[in-house]
């Protein structure tokens, strides 16, 4: 060991004299002049100068995944967890992946590596605990990196060079206490004591310290030779053998915005750095404009954090970097440094994808955080893989918002000679909304690219259109050449009902031709007690087949192929299906109130499906009182008359009733109902032809009759008062025949009349 004296050999004799100014208090706040030697181990000099790797990978075309959360799986499994991704990752548009850093801090296996100790330790090493860090060990992190440039997808390392944490205690000449400052790594490089942290002889201090650990003296020659400036040094190291491509600065408040400027100057390397702080204009643009390096966009951030968790989403138009220096914004949803964990900065989870659609769409280089693209449901998941899909075909060219209050936002990308450019609209208002805005498209086809929006729509030769967006969610619309394809015209059932026969199955159709709309109504007649049946977009099992999304009776959902639709019999239902939402619903109807056989309680009396007049019907004997039509045998969808005008009403009045027979019929679908009964009108009868006699209906016999006195004359049946529906008798042989011959009584006195209505025969007997 041989100790070097001479200052061209680097060894420093360093004079703190207090009269200066040079030190003053930290701790232990009173020094005496003296002169502290500083003395090197010619080992402990990095050698050579630092150099670019020529083949790094720069990211920026697509989008970055921050592949960790903050306490990931202990073990030593991530850099395996984070190698099993890749594909898929780079399959779905991520260019870059943030990893932690590399390297062994304090904890040992249980550091997330925001400690650092060993700078060159990744995973070789027993020190602090373990061999492995709590992300695994050398090799695994290599194979990782190895995959990632396999699938071009370049690795950001996370550096914390402002601190380091777990050294041995050494007296500390220029605190005259003991600190914990002396650093002797296994690795046996970039060793440590305290002339290498504030406060030295050189330098008190720098921008800020990070807690109570050691503040890393980053101005010191000796310092930057070993963290990025020699060949041998840690920024050379992990770009030249591990084959690291960009750097993440953490923590960048406690330190110049020259140290990273220089740091790339010197190794190269894509470089973000975490400013942890709202304030663009006072804070996060001067450190991008000092340093060169890209800034993640935390005034973007708190902007759409407030804009959603406020319900004011004009606050999206708050400065931001993205909107000052987008070549320089790194954008974010969030991070490990926002999820929750009790320091109030998370986002609010119900807009999270209202937010990725934002950043999606807007200048800047988005980061999607690992937490929400792999641990919050494959639904999730494929909202952000369809959001940096679109991003790849559409973000490009200026950006501007067209539009904003609290529940609505639309922004509009003008798009280049590449990219069409698109039209942003996040709405979070309980019902749909819809604006009319310029966009950058004249007498253009234009179409809602992540489909909660189905139906395309047209521009005027301005570029003027009408766009929509969904209940509480995004619409991002742009230039097609599409042509809207329409659902099919009609859908089948098959079911146990029928013999799960596609072929002979009932069919439902389309509410409207052509079908853009993808909504359905339709009937079926159940016949069974219990009955199952499924949904077929042909009269066969070869093409699309639709199932409920549970467990077949109450998702009200329905995906392919599903369970089987299970309802119970024997009854008629009102079938409705919606592709566009995979929805599906069925109602019965009934009556139910004081005039009704069974009154106000359970159970209902059904109605049943007249196919031919196309309106639910029953017959029924009904007493001075009151009735309502109801669903499905529940209060949930219920129907009265407020008027009353024959309109009914969700939740409407109940409608008054007088004693009598009654076909009562019912028009869900136009909201219109009617009460009429079958008479007979005409000479012969007691109200000539001015005035019907209403006839009574016998539910045993499903007949109806009257017993009146007749004179000599003619007569007919007539339903409803109306000559709409009228029966008479063409051949005067007992057969009934719509709008035939009056029938003749040729005898007064009293008589019964019977009409069967099951095959349209009468009698009429003299009594």
């Amino acid at each position: 060991m041989r100790t070097i004296l001479s200052i061209t050999n680097i060894q420093r004799t360093i004079a703190i004299i207090l009269g200066t100014g040079l030190l003053w208090s930290c701790s232990n706040d009173d020094f005496s002049p003296r002169k502290i030697i500083e003395q090197r181990e010619e080992s402990d000099l990095p050698t050579g100068t630092a150099q670019t790797r020529q083949d790094l990978l720069t990211p920026g075309e697509g989008v970055m995944m921050q592949a960790f959360y903050w306490d990931v799986t202990e073990g030593g499994i991530w850099w395996n967890n984070i190698s099993s991704k890749l594909d898929d990752w780079a399959a779905n548009g991520i260019d870059a992946i943030w990893i932690p850093p590399v390297s062994k801090g304090q904890s040992g296996g249980f550091s997330m590596g925001y400690d650092p100790y060993d700078y060159f330790d990744f995973g070789d090493f027993e020190q602090h605990g373990t061999i492995e860090t709590r992300f695994g060990n050398r090799s695994e992190l290599e194979n990782m990196i190895s995959k990632a440039h396999e699938n071009n997808i370049a690795v950001i390392a996370d550096m914390v060079i402002n601190h380091n944490s777990g050294g041995d205690i050494e007296y500390n000449q220029f605190r005259q206490l003991e600190t914990y400052t002396l650093f002797r790594p296994a690795s046996q490089k970039f060793n440590r004591s305290q002339y290498d942290f504030h406060p030295n002889a050189n330098h008190l201090n720098d921008e800020g310290k990070f807690g109570g650990f050691p503040d890393l003296d980053l101005k010191s020659e000796y310092v930057r030779d070993w963290m990025w400036k020699s060949e041998e040094s840690v920024a050379g190291y992990y770009m030249n053998v591990l084959k690291i491509d960009g750097w993440r600065f953490d923590f960048v408040k406690g330190y110049s915005p020259e140290i990273v400027k220089d740091w790339v100057a010197a190794i190269g390397g894509f470089a973000v750095g975490e400013n942890f702080d709202g304030n663009l204009s006072g804070v996060v643009q001067p450190w991008v404009e000092a340093s060169g390096a890209n800034a993640f966009d935390f005034p973007n951030f708190f902007n759409m954090k407030d804009a959603f968790s406020q319900g004011n989403l004009t606050l999206l138009n708050n400065p931001s970097l993205f909107a000052s220096l987008p070549d320089k914004a790194v954008t974010f949803v969030g991070n490990h440094d926002t999820e929750a964990r009790g320091e109030g900065n998370e986002f609010p989870d119900a807009y999270e994808s209202h937010a990725y659609a934002f950043i999606m769409s807007a200048p800047g280089y988005p980061t999607v955080f690992y937490s929400h693209y792999e641990d919050s449901g494959d639904e999730q998941k494929q909202k952000i893989q369809q959001l940096i899909q679109i991003r790849s075909e559409l973000a490009a060219g200026d950006w501007s918002v067209e539009y904003s209050d609290n529940d609505e936002f639309i922004a509009k990308r003008s798009g280049d000679g590449n990219k069409p450019g698109l039209m942003l609209y996040i709405n979070t208002s309980d019902s749909e909304a819809s604006k009319e805005v310029l966009t950058p498209w004249m007498s253009a086809n234009i179409k809602d690219y992540t489909e909660n929006i189905f139906l395309f729509t047209n521009t005027d030769a301005s570029g003027t259109a009408v766009i929509k967006a969904p209940a509480n969610g995004y619409a991002i619309w742009s230039y097609t050449t599409e042509e809207q394809n329409p659902f099919p015209e009609v859908l089948y059932l098959p079911g146990s009902y029928q013999g799960w026969n596609p072929a002979t199955a009932t069919i439902i159709p389309s509410v409207e031709l052509p079908n853009l709309l993808g909504t359905y109504i339709g009937h079926v007649t159940l016949t069974g007690t219990s009955n199952e049946f499924k949904i077929t977009d042909a009269p066969d099992w070869d093409n699309g087949i639709y199932g409920d999304t549970g467990d077949g009776t109450t998702s009200g959902m329905i995906s392919s192929p599903g369970e089987n639709i299970s309802l119970p019999g024997p009854l008629d239902y009102q079938i409705n299906i919606d592709l566009i939402n995979n929805t599906w619903s069925a109602f019965t109807w009934a009556i139910i109130g004081s005039s009704t056989p069974n009154g106000w309680n359970d159970p209902d009396t059904d109605m049943t499906y007249d196919y031919d007049r196309g309106v639910w019907t029953i017959t029924a004997n009904l007493t001075d009182g009151e009735l309502k039509f109801r669903a499905n045998n529940e209060w949930t969808v219920n129907l009265g008359d407020n008027e009353p005008d024959g309109t009914l009403e969700q939740d409407g009045t109940n409608i008054q009733v007088n004693e009598g027979s009654y076909v009562i019929d019912l028009n869900p679908i136009a909201g219109t109902y009617a009460l009429n009964n079958w008479g007979v009108i005409g000479a012969a009868t007691p109200g000539g032809w001015d005035t019907d006699t209403n006839m009574v209906y016998d539910t045993n016999s499903q007949t109806w009759s009257v017993t009146l006195d007749l004179v000599p004359g003619e007569f007919k049946f007539r339903f409803a008062d109306d000559w709409a529906v009228n029966l008479g008798d063409n051949e005067q042989d007992g057969t009934l025949e719509q709008d035939g011959a009056n029938l003749n009584v040729a005898t007064a006195g009293n008589y019964t009349i019977i009409l069967d209505l099951s095959d349209n025969t009468y009698s009429v007997t003299l009594n």
